[in-house]
């Protein structure tokens, strides 16, 4: 594909996933916790493939085209009061929980923090349904911290961080 190819399909996928993300607020206020959790199970797995499937290959093949220095609207890892609540609940071992599922989706090579958080937030959503995306997104921060992930980009935005597993130190 050429980068001329490349960087228009790019565009249409980012417009995409902007116009995704206007249906995040709208499905957080549905009622019915049921309808809720199912509508944002789906949301999270067609952003996912977006993100990883779609949009990451172009930037693997063309660097150029990655917008890690943007950022657009509030940071991912910013939380309202009503989620922050949920998340002072957790025990230490859900954070764990969290923690070993982000943890287990990752590799040497760099990945997108969105499919990383996108992932582990799936396959926990029916354990911790009221855990949301963005303290996944605050827990891969803290395992950077903390020396077990490697980052790269800007860490608030998921769109614009990739994250992998620490390069073995050389013996010598």
């Amino acid at each position: 594909m050429k980068q001329e190819e490349a960087a228009a399909i790019h565009a249409i996928y980012e417009r995409a996933l902007e116009v995704l993300s206007e249906a995040e607020p709208l499905i957080l206020g549905l009622p019915d916790e049921e309808e809720r959790r199912i509508a944002l199970r789906s949301y999270g797995q067609a952003m996912v493939e977006i993100l990883s499937s779609l949009r990451a290959p172009l930037v693997q093949e063309y660097p150029e085209l990655d917008t890690t220095e943007r950022t657009e609207g509030e940071p991912d890892t910013l939380l309202d009061a009503e989620e922050q609540e949920a998340v002072d609940r957790l025990k230490p071992e859900q954070i764990q929980c969290i923690d070993a599922q982000l943890l287990a989706d990752c590799a040497a090579g760099w990945r997108k923090s969105a499919r990383i958080v996108g992932s582990a937030w799936l396959a926990l959503s029916k354990e911790l349904p009221d855990v949301p995306v963005g303290y996944y997104a605050q827990r891969v921060i803290a395992l950077v911290k903390a020396g077990s992930l490697e980052a790269q980009g800007n860490l608030h935005y998921m769109r614009f961080s990739e994250f992998r597993l620490p390069s073995k130190a050389e013996s010598f």
